[in-house]
């Protein structure tokens, strides 16, 4: 690339090269039951671009949720509290009366009656303190099963493949049918809205600084006139190339009518 003097604007020859190339992969082992896009489509972000299997996922999901509702039911329900309290009333005033009438009128109510009673007392206060406690253990059991929903919810989310970004389906490697494992690229996608450029300068040109800065880029579109844009720094590398002592630049471009393919030369120019 042919540079100028130091005191000129910084220029070289580039091309135009994708910003970002996303594999996008099966997240969970299934058979594949639907794909949502074909090559050339413009997808969005969280697009539905295929789907696999989901019967096991949602009758896992379904029934989670059923238990989750039965333990919030359970979590609610205080009666056995309220019964022991009761109990516990109950048993207090029975000791009372036996102790007023024992005080009233000398043995008129055995000592025993009177430790029986005492007994049935105490056996009602942990009987109130048994039912408090599982009252608790219910309430924490309701945490346990919004767990285990979350994570149905969640296996359920992962047999539905969406699009972690926006771009243009160029590839699709599945078919409905087919098997997946996790990790396997279902569909790619290429981001167009914005390319990047690439291009070469000597290590005296190539400091850390340019980052950041505007730059103008020409690109040789079709037999027209060059098409001017304007673009920014955005990377530059740390290393020197061994052999010819060039370093590589990055500068990226707006294309949102998508008029550029990767691939086309540019001429990169930096304003000094």
């Amino acid at each position: 690339a042919g540079l100028r003097a130091a005191t000129a604007d910084i220029e070289t020859n580039g091309v135009l090269t994708l910003l970002e190339k996303i594999h996008v992969p099966a997240r969970d082992a299934g058979v594949l039951v639907e794909i949502s896009v074909r090559p050339g489509m413009n997808v969005t972000k969280e697009m539905l671009l295929a789907k696999q299997d989901d019967t096991e996922a949602q009758t896992t999901s379904d029934q989670a949720r059923t238990e989750l509702a039965n333990a919030q039911r359970l979590a609610r329900n205080d009666l056995k509290v309220q019964l022991a309290r009761k109990s516990h009333e109950l048993a207090a005033a029975e000791l009372k009366r036996a102790e007023d009438a024992a005080e009233r009128f000398s043995k008129s109510v055995s000592q025993s009656e009177i430790e029986r009673l005492q007994l049935a007392t105490e056996q009602a206060d942990l009987q109130i303190f048994q039912a408090r406690f599982d009252l608790k253990t219910a309430q924490l059991a309701v945490e346990t099963h919004q767990a285990a929903l979350r994570l149905a919810e969640h296996r359920l989310k992962k047999r539905a493949i969406h699009a972690p970004s926006s771009g243009v389906v160029v590839e699709v490697l599945k078919q409905p049918g087919e098997w997946v494992e996790p990790g396997e690229t279902v569909v790619r996608i290429v981001r167009m809205d914005r390319l990047r450029v690439e291009g070469f300068l000597s290590a005296e040109q190539a400091t850390s600084k340019l980052v950041g800065q505007p730059a103008n880029v020409s690109i040789k579109h079709q037999a027209d006139e060059p098409l001017a844009i304007e673009g920014e720094v955005t990377f530059v590398s740390p290393e020197i190339h061994p052999v010819n002592g060039m370093v590589r630049v990055w500068v990226e471009i707006e294309n949102s009518e998508s008029m550029l393919r990767p691939g086309l030369q540019a001429t990169i120019k930096i304003p000094r």
